[in-house]
C-alpha cells in the first residue's frame, strides 16, 4: 500500500442561498419582471392620450420588453448595491447599507432611469409622439421600480437590527 501522507484537498462551500439564488431566484425573478412589464405595456399602450388607439404588434412588444426587463435588470441590481451591503454566498441575513427612510429616497434614482429608458425608447420604436413617450415612461417608471427591495426585507425578518 502506497499512501501518500501530507496532502490534503481544501473544500469551499458555495453556500446555499446563494445558489437558490443563482439558479432559481434570478431567473424566476427575471420572468416574473419580463411577465409584468409586459402586462404593464399592454396595459398601458392602448390607453395613452391620442386621436386614435395604438396598436403594437405581439413580437414588437414582446422585443421591447426583452429589451426593457435586461435595462431594468442592471438598473434594479445598482439600486440593491447602493442600498444593501450583503454577501450573499456567506449569510441569508440583509445589512442596509443606508437607513429605511433613505432607501425610499434614493428609489428615485431607478424609477427616474427607468423613465428616461422607457419614454426615449418608446419614443423611437414604438413612434409615439413626444407627450404620449413621456407619459408611457412614466407609467413605466411607477409600475416597474424595485418597490420590493425596500418593504420585503423587513418584512420577511432578514434584515441585521443595528
Amino acid at each position: 500500500m502506497n499512501e501518500v501522507k501530507g496532502k490534503s484537498i481544501t473544500l469551499y462551500d458555495a453556500g446555499g442561498f446563494f445558489l437558490i439564488l443563482l439558479f432559481f431566484g434570478v431567473p424566476l425573478g427575471t420572468l416574473f419582471d419580463f411577465i409584468w412589464n409586459l402586462v404593464v405595456i399592454s396595459v398601458t399602450l392602448p390607453r395613452l392620450p391620442g386621436l386614435e388607439e395604438i396598436r403594437v404588434g405581439c413580437w414588437r412588444r414582446l422585443l421591447f420588453c426583452l429589451i426593457i426587463t435586461a435595462l431594468g435588470f442592471v438598473i434594479d441590481w445598482a439600486y440593491f448595491e447602493l442600498t444593501w451591503d450583503m454577501n450573499l454566498s456567506k449569510s441569508t441575513e440583509w445589512l442596509p447599507a443606508v437607513p429605511h427612510w433613505l432607501q425610499f429616497i434614493w428609489l428615485l434614482l431607478p424609477m427616474s432611469m427607468m423613465f428616461l429608458v422607457n419614454a426615449a425608447l418608446s419614443y423611437s420604436y414604438f413612434k409615439l409622439n413626444r407627450r404620449q413617450a413621456l407619459i408611457f415612461g412614466a407609467v413605466m417608471a411607477f409600475f416597474t421600480a424595485p418597490w420590493i427591495l425596500p418593504v420585503v426585507p423587513y418584512v420577511a425578518g432578514w434584515v441585521i437590527k443595528p
